[in-house]
């Protein structure tokens, strides 16, 4: 029988964490430029356009004067703050697997670390994203924020309870391995549906001059974005949980030294 593997440092954990987050927002910023971006500028285009035609000659004239935060100002900020946000999450993340992997599906860290990370991704983006869909800046009624708000974390709350015990239900000893990946799956699933049907419908009806395209690839980059972000952030934790081994002419001479 193998020695179990050493648990690191609590310093370790964090460091880590931390380097894991920055590799993942460094991704996530990257993505965010690249896939998301275009769709942020085009439905700016049209919110603008919108406005002018609504309000007349007044509404260009005050289109024409020099803004405070240039865009490009709004987007270096917004990249910065994805890669600090990574950060974050990637300490946060290191430290919830240092104390829930013996209780996550997986036989070895780089196993429970990937689990950890696809539920991160179920449980904090896709759940709230079937909920309450992410829209571009021409997408969306000021008087629903506070609905959206309360769905988005109320989802989240419900989404990590569901995960819990659908996690609960694949790790429980008492049934046959065969029963438990059933049982999990199809707890998962009804689960799943009864959430998206009691929850409240909060999505923002999109405006006739917003073109449907356009709303898709925004999502759809909003969640490749966030995706590419939480498999950097499992697929580096994993490897940066690795036991390094010295090689043996090296350890000799560190001996002998």
């Amino acid at each position: 029988m193998s020695a179990p593997t050493p648990q690191p440092t609590l310093g370790r954990t964090v460091g880590n964490g931390a380097l894991a987050g920055a590799v993942a927002g460094g991704l996530g910023a990257a993505a965010m430029y690249w896939l998301v971006e275009p769709s942020i500028r085009a439905a700016i285009a049209i919110e603008e356009a919108g406005t002018a035609h609504e309000h007349g000659a007044g509404a260009s004239h005050d289109h024409g004067t020099e803004a405070l935060v240039s865009r490009s100002e709004q987007v270096v900020a917004g990249l910065v703050t994805v890669l600090v946000v990574g950060v974050l999450i990637g300490i946060a993340f290191a430290l919830a697997h240092r104390f829930l992997a013996p209780r996550l599906p997986g036989r070895t860290p780089v196993a429970t670390t990937m689990v950890l990370a696809g539920l991160g991704f179920l449980t904090f983006t896709l759940a709230p994203a079937m909920v309450v869909p992410a829209n571009p800046p021409a997408v969306g009624d000021p008087a629903t924020v506070d609905l959206r708000a309360v769905t988005y974390l109320g989802t989240i709350v419900c989404a990590v309870a569901l995960t819990a015990l659908v996690t609960g239900v694949a790790r429980a000893g008492a049934l046959a391995p065969g029963t438990r990946a059933v049982a999990a799956a199809a707890l998962g699933v009804v689960g799943t549906v009864v959430l998206v049907a009691v929850l409240p419908h909060a999505a923002d009806p999109v405006p006739a001059n917003v073109p449907a395209d356009l709303i898709w690839r925004f999502r759809v980059a909003s969640l490749a974005q966030i995706g590419l972000m939480w498999l950097a952030m499992g697929a580096t934790c994993a490897w940066l949980g690795q036991p390094r081994t010295v090689p043996a002419a090296r350890a000799r001479r560190l001996v002998a030294a």
